[in-house]
């Protein structure tokens, strides 16, 4: 297969994946597979995704007993291609215009990325410096979002996410900053407090594997891209992103 759309939902995000898929259908008819990780859905949400052309439904494999805590679930699909090139969308993002440029960049660059308008050192526990050895060159790089992820299925990127996913394998997904407490709770109540402004997850691993793996890396506009304001700051944007202010 040579694309696929990727994204995953729970039932608490059911309405905005709709939202996601009618405006992938709409602003972008030609659309390759759309694939839907299940985290938690109802059957009957299942069953009506299940009717609607062009839409897969994936059971999300319990890799771990943490699966659903603080995201990790988002590095398994990551790791684990569908098609030679892969676009990932959270359920809360909306598609705006055809996607061809970014699968024509996937192609090209082997993946695609986001600005997010966030300095690194924001979201990198101090302990998670030394641990990857991240000196202090590395403080004001920009952060890219997990949410809007492209990925090219080659061995070298393949390696790289591999390796995020066996980070978080490891339970470093898991955690809160300390003026965030407040989030930690439910099904991601855990003990590991990151010594950081905001500690992101799954979105601090990539951010570090990516960094730590890719030299100069690529990455694109957000106000085209990503902007949680439509038509506003670019006349041309691809997708409205509900969630990418993470300041």
């Amino acid at each position: 297969m040579d694309k696929a759309i990727i994204t995953s939902c729970s039932t608490k995000y059911f309405i905005r994946l709709i939202n996601l898929l009618g405006s992938i259908k709409i602003n972008h008819p030609s659309h390759p597979k759309i694939y839907v990780y299940d985290l938690g859905l109802l059957p009957a949400f299942r069953k009506e995704l299940e009717k609607i052309d062009s839409v897969e439904v994936l059971k999300m494999p319990h890799f771990c007993n943490f699966w659903r805590s603080c995201f990790p679930w988002k590095t398994y699909i990551f790791a684990h291609p569908i098609a030679k090139l892969n676009f990932y969308l959270d359920a809360g993002c909306q598609v705006l215009r055809p996607l061809d440029e970014i699968f024509g960049a996937i192609d090209e660059d082997d993946y695609f990325t986001v600005d997010q308008g966030v300095e690194l050192k924001n979201i990198i526990p101090k302990e998670y410096k030394d641990l990857f050895e991240l000196d202090d060159s590395y403080d004001a790089l920009n952060t890219v979002t997990a949410g809007i992820f492209g990925f090219k299925n080659i061995p070298y990127i393949n390696t790289i996410l591999g390796k995020l996913h066996n980070w978080a394998l490891a339970g470093l997904c898991l955690g809160f900053s300390p003026k965030e407490q407040w989030r930690n709770k439910g099904k991601n109540k855990n003990v590991f407090i990151r010594n950081c402004k905001m500690f992101r997850h799954d979105l601090t691993l990539l951010n570090i594997v990516l960094r730590k793996n890719i030299q100069n890396l690529k990455i694109h506009d957000f106000k085209k891209h990503g902007s949680d304001l439509s038509l506003y700051e670019h006349p041309h944007q691809l997708i409205l992103n509900f969630h990418l202010n993470n300041s």
